[in-house]
C-alpha cells in the first residue's frame, strides 16, 4: 500500500470504537428437554451394581496389535457368522471405545449392551482403536470379554472399511421381545 492510502485508512478508522464483549456467555433457558436427553437421563440412573458383571480387569491373555479379534457361541449358525465376518450386517449402533481406560471401557461397554438390549439392536461395532507399537491392551480386553457376556453371540475383526484391525463387529442375542415376534411369524407361516 502507500504512504496516501495507510493516511487515508488511519483516517477513517479513527473514530472507531471497539466492541465491548460480555464477560458471561449467555445460555438459553427454559429450552425443551428432547426424548434423546431424556433416554440418556434415565440410563444414567442405573447403578453401577445394576450394569456390573463378571468382567474382569485382570487381563489374562495379551493380544498382539495386529491380532484378529474371533469369537462365536456354540449354537451359531456358519451362514450367519460368515454374513457377521464379511460386514454383511447393517451396523445399527456403534461404540467408540478409543483412548478409555479398561475400567471406562468395561463400563460403557455394558451399559451400551444393556442399552441395544432394551432398544433390539443385534449388530454392532465396537471401535476400540490402534495400540501404540505392540500394545493392544484394550483389543484384548474385549477379546477376553466378549465371550464373558451372555449377550453376545458372535464377534469378529471388523472389514478395512470399518476400522479394520481397530475394530470389531459384535452380534447380540434377540432380545425376548424379538424372539416372541419371531416364534408367533413362524407360528403364522406354519398355519399354526
Amino acid at each position: 500500500m502507500s504512504e496516501q492510502e495507510i493516511d487515508l485508512f488511519f483516517r477513517e478508522m479513527a473514530d472507531v470504537v471497539p466492541l465491548r464483549t460480555p464477560g458471561k456467555t449467555t445460555t438459553k433457558s427454559g429450552s425443551t428437554v428432547t426424548p434423546g436427553q431424556q433416554y440418556r437421563r434415565q440410563q444414567a440412573q442405573y447403578s453401577k451394581e445394576d450394569i456390573d458383571g463378571p468382567l474382569s480387569l485382570v487381563l489374562r491373555k495379551p493380544l498382539a496389535a495386529d491380532a484378529w479379534i474371533t469369537y462365536k457361541r456354540d449354537g451359531i449358525q456358519t451362514g450367519v457368522y460368515k454374513n457377521l465376518r464379511l460386514g454383511k450386517y447393517p451396523l445399527e449402533a456403534t461404540l467408540n471405545l478409543f483412548r478409555k481406560t479398561p475400567s471406562e471401557a468395561r463400563d460403557e461397554l455394558l451399559q451400551f449392551v444393556h442399552e441395544c438390549q432394551d432398544c433390539n439392536i443385534r449388530s454392532v461395532l465396537l471401535v476400540f482403536g490402534r495400540g501404540r507399537n505392540t500394545d493392544a491392551t484394550l483389543k484384548s480386553y474385549l477379546a477376553q470379554w466378549l465371550p464373558e457376556m451372555e449377550q453376545v453371540q458372535a464377534g469378529h475383526t471388523a472389514l478395512k472399511q470399518h476400522g479394520g484391525i481397530a475394530a470389531v463387529y459384535v452380534l447380540l442375542r434377540k432380545s425376548e421381545q424379538l424372539r416372541s415376534e419371531n416364534r408367533e411369524r413362524h407360528a403364522a407361516r406354519l398355519g399354526g
